[in-house]
């Protein structure tokens, strides 16, 4: 050991470089599809038990339109229109946007 190395921080040892584990198969949209599908059908359930908890009957009024349905239809309902909008409108601002950036990227 000489007079140089007395002056040098100790060295931190580097941990080994794994190499990336092979998959057994490789991955593919059947198989995402598969994966979605656990949650997709938990929130069905959900939304099934939801309407058979709350059938009674309520009175109905849009716009010119009036009826009587089950409580839990008429919400689903309701939050399927609200839906739609955002997706509308959603849809025009994205329109919006990609004609601004064609307009910006083309000078």
């Amino acid at each position: 050991m000489g007079p140089d190395e007395k002056l040098l921080p100790p060295r931190a040892e580097v941990p080994p470089v794994l190499p990336p584990r092979k998959r057994a198969l490789p991955a593919s949209v059947v198989g995402r599809a598969w994966t979605a599908l656990l949650p997709t059908a938990a929130v069905v359930v959900l939304v099934l038990i939801f309407v058979l908890q709350n059938l009674q009957r309520s009175d109905v009024t849009l716009l010119l339109w009036s009826g009587r349905l089950p409580l839990g239809v008429a919400l689903l309902a309701s939050a399927a229109l609200g839906g739609v909008a955002v997706f509308l409108l959603g849809s025009v601002r994205i329109l919006q946007l990609r004609r601004l950036a064609r307009r910006s990227g083309s000078r």
